[in-house]
């Protein structure tokens, strides 16, 4: 199964805005990768063409985490995280199972931000992006446009918080609310849903 030209293309478009390169070095069979590297920040992502069938959300979460670890490294001084978009014959998967493919924190193996799906012969597209806004979401966006543009049926989810992100979030604005008595400051601003309109984004910890 080769890659759709048409997702090649949205993909190499979309990934020239935050200055991400090829890295046609990289000998993965199925996939390609690109990359954006520099002394504070490590973003990848990477086109997956498969012609199998996964029995399951972590089936293909398995897949792709197991890729993306074996050609690259997180640094102990900067993090690393990814977007994938796969390639499948079919998308049999439902929007609320692929929510489990995505990361609600940072973690050493790095974080899975956001994963799309396409079926070039349904001419379907599902994705699903974690609740924080980072440097790799507009590149998420853009790929759906472009899809949605040429045609494609496109569906996107967002995974939300954890409880123990909500609880963490909830617990820092009453101990500053009770510290500053009463002015309420708003700590883990990570923690909390970005406005995609730009305005109060989150910031990327990772």
């Amino acid at each position: 199964m080769t890659s759709n030209p048409e997702v090649l293309g949205a993909i190499s478009r979309a990934t020239q805005r935050p200055g991400m390169h090829p890295r046609s070095d990289i000998r993965e069979p199925n996939w390609r990768f690109w990359e954006l590297r520099n002394i504070n920040m490590h973003r990848v992502v990477g086109l997956a063409t498969e012609d199998r069938q996964f029995t399951g959300a972590s089936d293909l979460g398995r897949e792709i985490r197991m890729v993306l670890q074996r050609n690259f490294k997180r640094a102990w001084w900067r993090g690393i995280a990814y977007g994938v978009v796969v390639e499948l014959s079919a998308v049999s998967l439902a929007a609320d199972d692929l929510k489990m493919l995505v990361d609600v924190r940072e973690n050493e193996k790095g974080d899975l931000q956001w994963v799309v799906l396409v079926s070039s012969d349904a001419r379907t597209v599902l994705g699903v992006h974690t609740w924080i806004e980072g440097l790799l979401s507009p590149v998420y966006r853009d790929v759906l446009q472009a899809l949605a543009a040429g045609g494609y049926h496109v569906a996107s989810v967002k995974r939300e918080k954890d409880g123990l992100l909500k609880f963490l979030t909830a617990v820092a604005d009453v101990d500053v609310a009770i510290q500053s008595l009463g002015t309420r400051k708003k700590l883990f601003s990570d923690f909390r849903e970005p406005d995609l309109a730009g305005e109060n984004s989150a910031t990327e910890r990772s």
